[in-house]
């Protein structure tokens, strides 16, 4: 045999020797136990992939530790909260818009004043700033009186009765206190009728308490107010003093708790929510202030985003609050507020409506005034609850004060 094809015959043979060895190598492959961990080789100086970081998790929570009121401005133009533990929160928070606040605050000298702002359509905080209150973060305390913000939760209460804004309403006395002859029509007395719109945006006492006399029971009442979160825990980065509330039995205690007489308390952050519910037809977002979390070591382990909470209300009940908070600023409480000694805007070509609260308490004598609103305009939508408690010499309003803030994010300056 001639060498050449000596060399084919050799070469051919070898090579089917080779494929019954391929053919084993997939079996055992195929065969191998799952979950079975097998040796990798390592190349001689080349290091092992390092291991992919987790994800960060969606911040649900309390998360411990976190102040918001230690909020610091950092050196990349953000705030910041360092915890004890070394934890690093970066906050939501409007740097232009924060920074203000704080100084308005402090210019203003007021004996206790909270402001929160959010994003209406993701409950990112913006804004989160208060003074006195002997160090207490008061925007997330509930000692001051709802006052007539809890009319929203009577209004709410009638409308899911079948109560017809439209109808009209004739009433007298009950602007300042509410007595018992307030409560009892009587037409040589009720010379003025109003409708559900004008009622709120006056906030008229004797309307709210006539009416909730007639179509409501106590539990109904007290259902309405634990639908916008009343009684409950609002949820939060950081704990929030419950918005407490009680409904009396009697006549006069229930009529007056209606109308925004005491017997409800309530935060700055909630009243922030509320408004909130009802610029986005009903539904109630989470609030967050944490955008990161980072661990002692830097890494991102945590982030804020959007959730939702609750509804409160239906979207046609919603859509005739909206149409109360605008009458409002146009033509109520909040008018002032909001126009200058020529009842010009100060915003113009920003939609603003709201609900006034005011009441006051003796020992130590504090006057306490509500704002809680929504503004939209210039690509923002804000939701917001401003809180102010003067004392013997009022220094501001809430309403006044609640449109310079709004002026600081709308317009970056504050006009007096």
């Amino acid at each position: 045999m001639k060498t050449r094809t000596l060399r084919k015959v050799v070469a051919l043979a070898l090579l089917g020797a080779a494929v019954p060895v391929v053919a084993l190598g997939r079996r055992i492959e195929g065969l191998r136990p799952a979950g079975l961990v097998t040796a990798s080789v390592q190349t001689p100086g080349v290091s092992p992939a390092a291991p992919r970081p987790a994800e960060p998790t969606l911040i649900a929570g309390v998360v411990a530790g976190f102040n918001p009121a230690a909020a610091r401005l950092g050196t990349d133009g953000r705030y910041a909260v360092t915890m004890p533990d070394g934890r690093r929160a970066q906050l939501t928070l409007e740097p232009a818009w924060q920074r203000a606040t704080v100084n308005l605050l402090a210019r203003h000298q007021l004996p206790q004043a909270s402001v929160v702002v959010m994003d209406t359509d993701t409950g990112r905080v913006l804004v989160w700033a208060s003074s006195g209150g002997q160090g207490n973060d008061l925007a997330r305390t509930a000692d001051a009186p709802a006052a007539s913000v809890f009319k929203v939760v009577t209004s709410s209460a009638l409308l899911a009765r079948g109560f017809n804004p439209e109808q009209p309403t004739c009433f007298s006395g009950g602007f300042h206190r509410l007595m018992e002859r307030d409560l009892v029509a009587d037409p040589q007395r009720d010379r003025e009728c109003v409708t559900l719109h004008d009622a709120f945006a006056r906030s008229i006492n004797t309307v709210f308490a006539r009416r909730a006399l007639e179509l409501l029971r106590p539990e109904q009442e007290a259902d309405a107010a634990r639908r916008w979160g009343f009684g409950e825990a609002i949820p939060f980065d950081a704990p929030v003093a419950t918005s407490a509330f009680t409904i009396p039995e009697d006549t006069l205690g229930f009529a007056r708790t209606s109308a925004g007489f005491w017997n409800s308390t309530l935060s700055p952050l909630h009243g922030a929510l509320l408004a909130q519910g009802i610029a986005r037809d009903g539904e109630m977002l989470r609030p967050w202030i944490i955008d990161t979390l980072q661990n002692a070591r830097g890494v991102t382990v945590a982030r804020g985003g959007v959730r939702p909470w609750r509804r409160a209300v239906s979207r046609e009940a919603a859509e005739v609050l909206q149409r109360s908070m605008l009458r409002t600023v146009t033509d109520g409480t909040g008018f002032h507020g909001f126009h200058d000694g020529a009842r010009r805007p100060y915003l113009d070509g920003v939609t603003v409506g709201g609900k006034t609260g005011t009441l006051t308490q003796d020992a130590p004598y504090t006057a306490y005034t509500w704002f809680v609103g929504n503004a939209e305009g210039e690509g923002h939508r804000l939701s917001f609850g401003v809180m102010v408690g003067n004392g013997p010499v009022w220094r501001i309003k809430a309403a006044a004060l609640a449109r310079q803030v709004l002026q600081i994010a709308f317009r970056g300056r504050v006009t007096d």
